[in-house]
């Protein structure tokens, strides 16, 4: 089992998990610009893909981040070991579906698996999306790449009726601004879960493995 259950009466936050439980909107979206010319030159140097690196990081920086591991099911919350990406895709016929990436450590075998999947997702007809509370896996981050433009909000859709608390993290254009390469990065999050100190250190910590992309050519479990 990748999980274990929170005991709610000895934990934390469990009078903020309660308070928000009760809000018709308990979700809030913190969205911040990251420096990725590091990552980026470094990509460029030794021809890895940007894309499957920022993935692959942002992946290291969640499952070091255990606020974004809790998860509300029914009427618990459980404490995720190891999570994975959910990652919305683009088919030849321009439409939308959801690519599932394992987490696998050293960064060679995850981009040898999300290039294989990737393909194997798009190339698959389009099927009717039907949420079910029921399906929902929920060791996972939801996360979506928007490469055509840049922005300072964003909000993501919800099915408010399946008590979906997984964080959803969304990535921007990469552009060049003042000779630095950036993006925008929109984290949202259920503040059940987790306050904005929590979404600070988390793009803390994406910031700090950005900027050292050697992280990439180590082969040792590094969490």
């Amino acid at each position: 089992m990748n999980y274990e259950k929170l005991k709610l009466n000895t934990w934390s936050r469990f009078e903020h998990y309660k308070f928000y439980q009760g809000a018709e909107q308990p979700w809030f979206n913190i969205c911040c610009t990251v420096n990725v010319s590091i990552l980026h030159a470094y990509c460029k140097k030794q021809n890895l893909s940007f894309f499957h690196a920022y993935l692959y990081l942002t992946q290291l920086a969640i499952n070091s981040s255990e606020p974004f591991k809790y998860r509300i099911v029914e009427n618990e919350v459980r404490v995720y070991r190891d999570i994975a990406i959910s990652i919305a895709v683009i088919g030849a016929d321009e439409m939308l579906r959801f690519c599932e990436l394992n987490y696998l450590l050293p960064f060679c075998e995850f981009t040898q698996h999300a290039k294989k999947h990737e393909q194997h997702v798009k190339a698959k007809p389009f099927t009717a999306m039907a949420p079910n509370a029921n399906e929902i896996r929920q060791d996972v981050i939801h996360m979506s790449v928007l490469p055509w433009f840049n922005f300072t909000s964003f909000s993501n859709a919800r099915y408010s009726n399946t008590g979906n608390s997984i964080p959803k993290v969304v990535f921007g254009k990469c552009h060049e601004k003042e000779g630095e390469m950036l993006m925008p990065v929109s984290v949202e999050v259920h503040h059940g879960m987790m306050d904005g100190l929590h979404v600070s250190q988390f793009v803390g910590k994406l910031q700090g493995m950005f900027d050292s992309p050697e992280i990439l050519a180590r082969t040792n479990k590094l969490l």
